[in-house]
């Protein structure tokens, strides 16, 4: 354990003694202080109480004074002698829009209502508080009452003519726009709340003051009940002294009472200041005690303190400001000794920072320099510049075959090369491969100009003695901020960039979003794209293929679809070449095969008689177990071999031939139909498909779009479907767009079309009507 100093324990005996005095003298001030406002609350409390009730009874004499002008109106009289009911109305709505009241009835002498400002029937009622009426005769009469979950202050007032003809009982709502207006006009407290009882141990409340407090809620969860006297509680955090008071009501009524709130809280808050004042001469005492701390024991222990200071600010790695004193003694000198020791490791941390941010080959800044150049010259610089990222090619295989040690000569007669061209660029190393140029706030043609001239100074060969390399550079360039706002970024897209110019012929590439294959978010697609296959998540669409001789349709190629459920509907051309590069294009197959499979089926119980096309891989085609799992996918379905007919490219049978060839006669074997997609645009040729057991080409839709206007493309389409009949091929052509494409291929004995002039991809059930309603191209007309 740590022991604490001299002046640390000088000070806290200083600092304790004062906090402990001035904590006992605010405890005993703040605790007498609470008992007087207790003592206080409760006397206002049952003050307030009070006038609350004498409010009410101001606000019953100032309504019964009104409606007794009301029992004197002559048409008033007139209208019950005559039993008027609209009349009565009229006089009762207009006298209790004056009085502010929300409800006027006029009461019968045997107790029933004959008239309900409010009522929404004419049916007689008998009204609920007869004692009220009893007692109406001798003295005005008023109560509060509880009726739909509302309080009200009612008022009954007898009518004579001059007998008694009835009496007005005048309902005002004792709401909160009320209670509001009389604490406005008197000293009631701002906690004040109406609760009227619904249950032995329930009471609602029913209106509010100003403040929203919670009284009734607090009491009723805390206490079980009201308290008929002053009771100091907690009410949402706070102290309060609560007191309910009973309101005059009718014999049959729900009881309703007055619960008024006290808060200490808010009687404490003029002390506030006093609080204030008590804290800052508390501070004020910290302050003078720590300075006299600090003054008794700073002789004895600056010195210490100070080699102390400067030990951390070593740890710290900063070495600018040594440890020095004026003292000769023992503690003088241990001063000096640590001084130089100080020195030596600054100097030893200097040479390591070096290495840590320099190529030990070349001398130049590495990547991690690098990125921390770029990231403080894009803020300097609006954001702008470009990067330059400088490859040999060549440098892997130099490595190989004449070493490290020559290779390292080289890689730094190219760092004087490139130096000698940058002119004012920042220039690093960052791979064993590969160098770093950054142009602030240059465009594309000053980055092409550099590139140029990196360029040039390469491509003359390294030579020592007996040896002429050439080193085969190439130049990848992104721009700030079009391609990142970041090193990281911007040096990633560069590698991206000069990956592609090493292949290129003019050797230096921008970089181009469109065609990188790294970016972050095909890491992302193809987990979502696993997990669509785990949850079903794909669907089939079906594109109509066209039988010309029958002219109607009896088959379709099945189409993956992919609705993403935050970037929508993902073409395929996007995730199926990912699919391919991380292994998941078997999944893909397998699952379109098991969908369309288990479609046909489902056609074939409709009765329709369809076959389905589907797409395989240059993947799939290198899968030994695809033949016999497709085998047992149409056992399970039931579905003829004779139904489905898988497509490939023509690079998929040519990457692989024999794995290919043999994988497609087990398919062949069991009666499968081999269909060449594409066919015209890639490599293959006629004499190279006699090899293959293909049953159908599909002639490319670049040779079809045209069809009906472009003569070249009509021999090309008449050739490939004469020669292929010859050695017993179907002939299917895709990307039929109009009406004479489709006539042409008709003519020259083609023998299915695709293409949006037929009809577009569509679902299953689409398709199903599609087929099932179609009279056949020639009497309905083809569909688009």
């Amino acid at each position: 354990m740590r022991t604490m100093g001299f002046r640390l324990r000088l000070a806290l005996f200083f600092v304790a003694t004062l906090v402990t005095v001035q904590l006992l003298t605010a405890g005993l001030v703040y605790e007498v202080t609470r008992r007087a406002l207790v003592t206080e609350g409760e006397r206002q409390l049952t003050a307030n109480a009070q006038a609350f009730v004498a409010q009410m009874d101001d606000i019953s004499a100032r309504i019964g004074g009104n409606v007794e002008v009301l029992s004197l109106d002559y048409a008033l009289r007139s209208a019950i002698a005559e039993r008027d009911r609209g009349t009565v109305l009229s006089v009762l709505r207009n006298h209790g829009r004056r009085v502010g009241a929300s409800r006027m009835l006029l009461i019968g002498l045997d107790g029933t209502v004959e008239a309900d400002t409010a009522a929404t029937t004419s049916t007689p009622q008998r009204f609920p508080f007869p004692d009220l009426i009893d007692d109406a005769y001798d003295r005005r009469t008023a109560a509060v009452v509880a009726l739909d979950g509302k309080a009200s202050w009612m008022v009954v007032v007898p009518i004579y003519a001059p007998q008694p003809v009835g009496l007005v009982v005048v309902n005002v709502p004792l709401d909160d726009v009320l209670l509001a207006h009389m604490q406005r006009l008197s000293a009631l407290p701002r906690d004040i709340e109406l609760a009227t009882q619904t249950a032995p141990d329930r009471w609602d409340v029913v209106a509010r003051g100003d403040r929203h407090t919670g009284l009734v809620d607090s009491l009723a969860s805390a206490h079980r009940g009201l308290p008929w006297k002053p009771l100091l509680t907690e009410v949402g955090g706070k102290e309060y002294m609560v007191l309910a008071q009973r309101l005059k009501q009718p014999k049959q009524g729900a009881p309703v009472v007055a619960v008024l709130g006290y808060s200490l809280d808010d009687a404490l808050s003029p002390f506030r200041s006093i609080a204030i004042a008590w804290a800052t001469l508390l501070a004020l005492g910290l302050g003078v005690g720590l300075l006299g701390a600090w003054v008794t024991a700073r002789s004895v222990s600056r010195p210490v303190e100070a080699l102390a200071a400067a030990v951390r600010r070593i740890g710290a790695g900063d070495y600018r400001t040594p440890a020095s004193t004026r003292r000769h003694d023992e503690i003088g000198q241990l001063a000096g000794a640590f001084d130089a020791m100080t020195e030596a490791v600054r100097q030893r941390e200097l040479r390591i920072r070096h290495q840590a941010m320099h190529d030990s080959v070349t001398d130049l800044p590495n990547r991690l320099a690098a990125e921390a150049s770029i990231d403080e010259s894009l803020a300097s610089h609006a954001g702008e510049g470009a990067l330059l990222m400088v490859g040999l090619t060549r440098a892997p295989e130099i490595i190989k075959t004449m070493g490290h040690a020559l290779c390292d000569r080289l890689m730094r007669d190219a760092s004087e090369r490139i130096r000698r061209v940058a002119m004012d660029a920042f220039l690093a190393r960052t791979s064993d491969t590969q160098f770093m140029l950054w142009l602030p706030r240059a465009g594309q043609d000053a980055a092409i100009a550099a590139g140029l001239r990196v360029l040039d100074a390469l491509n003359e060969p390294y030579q020592e003695t007996d040896v002429s390399i050439d080193r085969l550079p190439s130049v990848g360039i992104a721009m700030a901020p079009a391609d990142g706002r970041q090193a990281d970024m911007l040096l990633r897209h560069a590698e991206v960039a000069q990956f592609a110019a090493a292949g290129s012929a003019s050797a230096l590439s921008f970089y181009d979003a469109t065609t990188d294959p790294h970016r972050p978010e095909r890491l992302s697609l193809m987990g979502d794209l696993r997990e669509a296959l785990d949850r079903d998540g794909l669907l089939l669409h079906y594109q109509p293929k066209f039988d010309l001789a029958s002219q109607r349709t009896d088959g379709a190629e099945a189409l993956l679809r992919w609705s993403h459920p935050r970037r929508g509907w993902v073409a395929p051309d996007t995730f199926i070449g990912m699919a391919e590069d991380t292994g998941n294009i078997h999944r893909v197959s397998r699952w379109v095969l098991a969908s369309a499979l288990a479609q046909v089926q489902r056609w074939i119980e409709r009765g329709l008689a369809l076959h389905i096309a589907v797409n395989l891989s240059t993947r799939d085609l290198e899968d030994a177990e695809l033949p016999a799992w497709i085998a047992a996918l149409l056992s399970i379905h039931r579905v003829p071999a004779s139904c489905l007919t898988v497509e490939v490219t023509e690079r998929a049978v040519i990457g692989e031939p024999d794995t290919a060839i043999r994988i497609l006669r087990g398919l062949a074997e069991q009666g499968i139909g081999i269909a060449i997609d594409d066919f015209g645009v890639g490599q293959a040729t006629f004499a190279y498909l006699r090899h293959l057991p293909v049953s159908e080409l599909k002639i490319d839709q670049m040779f079809v779009r045209h069809l009906a206007t472009d003569a070249n493309d009509r021999i090309i389409v008449r050739s490939i479907v004469e020669l292929s009949h010859q050695l017993g091929y179907r002939v299917t052509a895709e990307g039929v767009e109009d009406q004479g494409a489709l006539d042409y291929l008709a003519a020259v004995g083609c023998d299915h079309a695709q293409g949006f002039f037929i009809a577009r991809p569509m679902p299953a059930e689409a398709f199903a009507t599609f087929v099932g309603g179609q009279a056949g191209l020639a009497a309905a007309g083809p569909r688009r």
